[in-house]
């Protein structure tokens, strides 16, 4: 599933081209090791790869595809699931049948070309450990926003949100969550701790209609890694670069771009964009496209001014 994973975010890929140039390049097969798309009269190249080492991680990879499998039952649209950094993806039941249900849910109501979030329960705990001062010192998940969860605590608190991956993309629901921890934390005494439940958030997406694969396909690289360490970042762009340009340029083609998966929490959070700017430009020199495609949206590093047979 893998190679339906790549397919899918090269059409992404694809797609943004079209939007931003005014194009109608339509994604065909593959050519070795890269996808061949064209508008008729004009060819591009597009290799896609992701930004952590998957050719390492064949447990993580077999469960995915088995999943990707399990939720592709019956599917005649093409959907793409992105797991948030350090996230599991469960392999037995009960707990795989219920993701199944959730994600089938959130599903069932997408229109092509349209995106929702998948929700999961999960228990966060919050301590108090003083009377005084207004602080809360957070592990996990909600870390990212623990000036935000200080400013509604009175007292000194420690809340742990490990099983947290990403919170919802919404703002005024991340706002909502701050004031329900607030007023949580007015009922907890000192030396206790209370429990509430947070949704764990991850991007699902419906591909356009024009794609003509089915079924779906995961994103997600194995917890045990952090797909956003730098220098793990910095050492796969390189190797991916050069696979782009070896694979791409066997053909013959007018316009070569590439695409690096990569698994942040949000896009806005990508920070694979400026490692690559900050690589030998001979790396990328006979790419007109370079692009990180994370958490469902194409991220542009570089673009050429015009497409090359723009008149």
């Amino acid at each position: 599933m893998s190679a339906l994973r790549d397919r899918y975010c090269a059409r992404l890929l694809v797609g943004q081209l079209n939007e931003r140039y005014d194009a109608k390049l339509e994604l065909s097969d593959a050519a070795g090791d890269a996808f061949l798309a064209t508008d008729g009269d004009h060819r591009a190249g597009v290799y896609v790869a992701p930004l952590w080492d998957s050719e390492g991680a064949g447990a993580w990879n077999e469960r995915l595809d088995a999943m990707a499998a399990r939720l592709s039952d019956g599917i005649n649209e093409p959907f793409l699931l992105w797991v948030p950094p350090g996230a599991d993806v469960p392999s037995e039941d009960p707990d795989a049948s219920g993701f199944v249900e959730r994600v089938l849910a959130a599903a069932g109501g997408l229109a092509p070309g349209e995106r929702t979030e998948v929700t999961f329960p999960i228990t966060v705990k919050m301590a108090k450990t003083r009377e005084e001062g207004g602080y809360a010192s957070v592990a996990g998940g909600l870390s990212r926003w623990w000036t935000r969860i200080t400013e509604k605590v009175s007292g000194t608190y420690q809340v742990d949100s490990r099983g947290v991956h990403r919170v919802t993309n919404d703002g005024a629901a991340r706002e909502e969550l701050w004031e329900t921890i607030g007023r949580l934390s007015l009922s907890i005494g000192l030396g206790q701790a209370g429990e509430f439940e947070v949704e764990d958030a991850w991007t699902l997406q419906r591909l356009p209609e024009a794609e003509e694969r089915s079924g779906f396909a995961l994103a997600g690289a194995p917890p045990s890694v952090d797909p956003t360490e730098g220098i793990l970042v910095r050492r796969t762009a390189r190797k991916r670069l050069l696979a782009a340009n070896e694979a791409l340029g066997e053909l013959d083609v007018e316009l070569r771009a590439a695409g690096l998966i990569g698994i942040y929490e949000y896009a806005d959070l990508e920070t694979a964009g400026a490692t690559v700017k900050a690589l030998d430009p001979s790396f990328f020199s006979r790419l007109q496209v370079v692009s990180v495609i994370a958490d469902g949206d194409v991220r542009p590093t570089f673009l050429p001014a015009a497409l090359p047979w723009a008149g």
